[in-house]
Formats: C-alpha cells, structure tokens, sequence
C-alpha cells in the first residue's frame, strides 16, 4: 500500500500518536478498520471493545491494533514492565500418532526426535524447492506435537500438512480454532506468570513448555515471544483464555497492547515477519535463519529442497536479510528500493520507527554481494536517496531467560 509523503511521521515529534498509528496500519501488513462479515474473532473480542482498543482486519481476523494509551507507550512498556497481546489469530494444531514423528520430519529440516518432552523448537514448513510455506513453532508434548503457525498461513501450513500426511497411515491432526492465547511479553513477565500459575517451576527457561491445570482447565504455556523481551504464550479454551486475561489484565504492571507495538517491538528485535522476510520463494538461509536447520539434518541432507540450501550454506546465498540504520529522521517502509551507486539491489522488507531506539530502522533483503560491515547504501523514496548503514540484528538486544542467565 502507498503511503502519502505527509503521512510520514516527523519522528521530532511534531506528528501525532494518531499519524504513527495509521502509518504503522497501512505500511506493516495491517487491514482495514473497517470489519467485514466474514471476519473471524478472537475470544477477547468484546474485551477489546471494553477496553477502547482500536480494531482492524489482520490476515481475516478483527485484532486490536493499539488501545487508548497509543503504540508508543504500548511499546515502551513492555520493554520496561510488562505488555499483554491477544494472539489468538495465530494458528494452533497437534499433531498425534505413532508417523507424527516422521511426518514433521518430511515436512521441516529439523531433527524432530531431539526435541525433548517439554521442549519447544522454530522450524519452518518447507516446499520442494526449499521455500518457507510458513514459520513455526514445535512443541513436544509427549503424547504429540503442538505446532503454532501463522494466522496469514494457516490455510495453507493446514493443507501442506494434511496433503503430506497421507503418505503415512497413523497420523491424527487437530486444528484447535476453538482455543484462545494470549502473550505476556517484558521484564516483570516472569513474576506474574508465577503468581497466577502455581504449578509452573520458576526453573522454565526459553523454549520450555509446561501444560498447567487453571480452575480445573487445560493450559498450555510456553516460554518463548516475538518481542525479543522474556515472556510467555499462554493457549487454553475461549471462556478460559477469557478468564484469565481478566485477571491478569487488572495487574498495574501490565499494558494492554496490540498488533502495532507487537510489530515494531519484533522490528528492533530483528525478527522476521512472514510476507515480509519471509515468503515460498525464500529460502530459511536467504532469510538468515540457518540456525533453525539441524546440523544432523546438514550432514544427511534429506529435507525438502536440500540441494538449492546445501549448495546456499555451502556457496553464499544470492540474496540475504539484513538490518539497516537509515541517516535521519524519515523512516523507510516495505517496498522500498535499495541502491548502491545507481544499481538495485534490493528492497525494505520492513521498516518504521524504533521507539527504544528512538530512531528509524529496517531491514530488507538485498544481494548479498554488497553484505559488507558498515555498508553505505541507500533508500530511493521518489526522486531522493536516504543513506543507510548496514547493521548487525538484532537493533535492541534479546533478553530471553537461557540457561546460565543469572
């Protein structure tokens, strides 16, 4: 969607919360304010409107965008105490059966059987031609996997798994639409997850997972976030995820927050974005995530497109994600073209206003022959070039709880 140069935010501050908030909705993958009839709903839908928040269509479901207290101070908030995001348009399903195993096997590069019990790990559903059909996370639960996909593509990650699945004859998939989840996301998280959820040993690091009884209730809750603070996910039914968003939400450490700060807080993170950084044609190593492929999985080579990100880990990827510092005070959005003496080679894959920072940042995909330290490159907005810095992600450093971490 184009943006008009005077929707920009004068990040001086001349411009009001209001003005970040539309450029936010139109430049960040958001919809429309208004709602159609064949929206879908969170369980908190009509908490949100209790609570004066702002609603918008995101990828068919009516999400809040921001509440009354504005984006900005939703962001600040959580990176200081402690935000609260209705994620329930995320896509939830588990995965059972004696092939559930092999099945997640053919469909990610990761070494299922090293998940532990209890664990959880990013992956990526993978095409033929080593595409990400979506990012994921994977659960072990012991009795199955739990796999949290994203709400834009839980159409196709449903019928990619269904399709493959029948190749095996003991596979059991349930899409859990009629769950809710919410996200507690910064620094004081921690101590008030403990203090609504008894059972939970306050030994749960990152990326451990713990399923929990609430008012004799199922609960999942996993150690993990997309805001680079230390948070938690919390699943369970409609009428319980109600309950306890209630109760948590009366804590005075705790903002409501919605859709706008929870993307420009993975913004200064660094994380990727699906339809943004992340889409069928982009490779986990174009998209600098080779992390989340198994070592054991590189040395068998026997994953889905192992030959075109073999011969990208082996060789350099042609094309390759990156962080940029724009000079100045004008932010640069997605689709904007990325130069280097006249040549494009590249575009913003996202981009706004760092609120911890309080500076403009992106990032975007470009060639990765021009991935040098300090790079000087340039932004092409009508007929002006901004200058950027390459930088290394992530922009505002990852405070997960790790083992080690005093």
């Amino acid at each position: 969607m184009n943006v008009r140069s005077n929707d920009l935010i004068n990040l001086s501050g001349t411009k009001t919360e209001e003005a970040f908030s539309k450029v936010s909705a139109e430049c960040n993958c958001f919809g429309k304010s208004m709602i159609d009839k064949s929206i879908k709903f969170s369980p908190l839908e009509e908490f949100h409107k209790e609570n004066s928040a702002k609603l918008v269509e995101f990828a068919g479901w009516s999400m809040p965008i921001q509440y009354t207290s504005g984006i900005i101070n939703e962001h600040i908030s959580t990176r200081e105490s402690c935000g609260l995001f209705d994620i329930s348009h995320m896509g939830q399903i588990f995965v059972s059966g004696n092939d559930s195993k092999d099945l997640l096997e053919k469909l990610t590069p990761s070494d299922i059987e090293k998940i532990k019990p209890g664990k959880v790990k990013y992956s990526f559903l993978l095409n033929k031609e080593g595409g990400i059909i979506d990012d994921l996370m994977i659960t072990n639960e012991g009795e199955g996997y739990y796999l949290v996909v994203n709400a834009s593509r839980i159409n196709e990650g449903l019928s990619e798994i269904k399709k493959t699945s029948q190749a095996f004859s003991n596979i059991s998939i349930n899409y859990l639409n009629k769950n809710g989840m919410i996200a507690l996301q910064g620094p004081n998280a921690k101590d008030i997850v403990f203090e609504h959820f008894g059972e939970i040993s306050q030994k749960m690091y990152f990326m451990d997972f713990s399923k929990v009884n609430y008012d004799g209730n199922e609960v999942r809750i996993s150690r993990l976030g997309y805001t680079g603070e230390d948070g938690f996910e919390i699943s369970s039914d409609s009428k319980t995820i109600l309950k306890i968003t209630k109760k948590i939400s009366k804590d005075k450490r705790v903002t409501l927050c919605g859709l706008g700060s929870r993307d420009t807080l993975r913004l200064e993170a660094g994380l990727p974005l699906y339809g943004n950084e992340l889409n069928e044609n982009t490779t986990p190593i174009q998209a600098d995530l080779s992390f989340a492929i198994s070592q054991s999985r590189i040395i068998k080579k026997n994953f889905r497109g192992a030959q075109r990100i073999m011969n990208e880990i082996e060789n350099g990827s042609e094309l390759i994600r990156v962080g940029l510092k724009p000079e100045g005070r004008r932010p640069v959005r997605k689709g904007t073209p990325i130069m280097k003496n006249g040549e494009h080679i590249g575009e913003i894959s996202s981009g706004g206003y760092g609120p911890t920072i309080k500076s403009p940042i992106a990032m975007g995909i470009i060639k990765s022959e021009f991935l040098n330290p300090n790079e000087n490159l340039q932004a092409k907005l009508g007929d002006n070039l901004i200058s950027m810095e390459i930088i290394q992600l992530p922009f505002v450093k990852h405070n997960y709880f790790k083992k080690g971490k005093i």
